[in-house]
């Protein structure tokens, strides 16, 4: 059951000031509630249900949900479970331009605005309103329900700011480069920001312009911080020696784990972000992370071109090779490893709309695979085709917006069960 809220003037308890808020011109539907969220799919073998944009609507992302998925459109949101589409909830200000976003690294809250509107914080289960009236510009970052963060940076500094969402009052500041070993300068190559910590990536030497952190001199140390969220204090540190030089650093956020490419160790990390413990070293690049084991898929430079299922302990307990012919290098947005089967995407290119397929193929079963047709684009990405999305209760596919491409929204959402 929805609730049509229209020109939505509810009162909150994250209401800022003592006055009322200020009319939202936003048609907004929420649902009750209380459900119980899909069960995650073991398996897929067809489009189980569609998504297709209304005629005057235009989407631009997808996102996951506490039970199912988000679609971001150039005007709102829109809240549909995940095992069979429906609409659960909307937030629409179709009379407004500059629609902003922004979801807590929990998926459980986005904060919404655009403009000469007032910021909404919702519940991304029903779309609830959580707070109104946020000052907010549509540019910091939603941490959780009560904080923003704020990052400037340039070269060698950098600039966390955190902030209080009700009053606007900043909690915390970090306006010098976090240390590195023996006061060596330092310079962010990424910053990651999960419920439990704020993890930075830096990059620790004497140089440090750009074309050192792709050609980094010997002897440069790559360091991962984490800062507690609430007052900025460091909670623990990662580092690594790169005594040859060989490349990049690199470090995701996937599934709430830190999974980190530090030149010098001998593998790919995977690191609880909350006190910083390793929980797991990989040979091969990390795709996903589950409760105690992850999808680890083929190194394009090695070898070895199989996908596999770990434990943190090591132990392969499934794996897959697809067939020569694929290109095996895979991200976390083009392979899914499900309990029983490898999902990949694929593209036939060269017709006037380019299929887009997922490629089902069983663990341990060698040549055997099927192929769903999902969806199309009439321009594909060189380097995002295609994206796989997990969410409760389906596999998204659909063709993620990239401008240089001509893909100026995301037209079609297919769900695989």
């Amino acid at each position: 059951m929805t609730l049509l809220l229209s020109a939505c003037t509810l009162s909150s308890e994250g209401s800022s000031g003592e006055n009322p808020a200020p009319e939202t011109n936003a048609d907004h539907e929420v649902s009750e509630g209380g459900m119980a969220a899909p069960e995650d799919v073991t398996s897929v073998s067809e489009v189980g249900w569609e998504w297709h944009p209304g005629e005057d609507e235009s989407a631009t992302d997808v996102h996951p949900g506490p039970v199912g998925a988000v679609v971001e459109l150039t005007d709102g949101l829109i809240g549909l479970r995940g095992d069979t589409g429906e609409e659960l909830w909307s937030y629409r200000i179709p009379e407004a331009g500059g629609f902003s976003a922004s979801f807590s690294p929990s998926g459980e809250q986005v904060l919404v605005t655009a403009s000469d509107e007032p910021a909404t914080l919702l519940d991304t289960e029903t779309g609830a309103t959580v707070a109104e009236d946020v000052d907010w510009d549509g540019q910091t970052l939603l941490l959780d329900e009560t904080r923003l963060l704020d990052y400037r940076g340039e070269a060698t500094e950098l600039l966390f700011e955190v902030s209080d969402l009700e009053s606007g009052e900043t909690l915390w500041q970090q306006e010098t480069p976090v240390a590195c070993p023996g006061d060596t300068p330092s310079r962010l190559i990424s910053a990651l920001h999960a419920s439990e910590a704020l993890v930075l990536l830096l990059h620790c030497s004497e140089d440090t312009s750009e074309g050192a952190l792709r050609v980094p001199e010997a002897d440069t140390v790559n360091a991962l911080v984490a800062l507690d969220p609430v007052d900025g204090e460091e909670l623990w540190r990662q580092e690594s020696e790169d005594t040859e030089g060989l490349g990049l650093a690199e470090a995701l956020l996937l599934q709430g784990a830190v999974v980190a490419d530090l030149p010098g160790e001998e593998g790919w990390l995977i690191i609880d972000p909350a006190d910083g413990s390793v929980l797991a070293e990989s040979p091969k690049p990390v795709l996903s992370v589950g409760e105690g084991h992850y999808l680890a898929g083929p190194d394009p430079l090695a070898e070895d071109p199989t996908h596999e299922l770990r434990t943190f302990d090591g132990e392969v307990t499934a794996s897959a090779t697809l067939p020569d012919d694929r290109w095996p290098g895979d991200t976390p947005e083009s392979a899914v490893g499900l309990p029983e089967q490898l999902v990949t995407v694929d593209m036939e290119r060269g017709s006037p709309e380019d299929p887009v397929n997922a490629v089902v193929t069983p663990w341990d079963d060698a040549g055997s695979e099927d192929v769903i047709d999902a969806t199309a684009t009439k321009r594909a990405s060189q380097d995002d085709p295609g994206r796989l999305l997990p969410v409760p209760g389906a596999l998204l596919v659909y063709v993620p917006v990239d401008l240089a491409a001509d893909i100026d929204s995301v037209g079609h959402v297919a769900a695989l069960r």
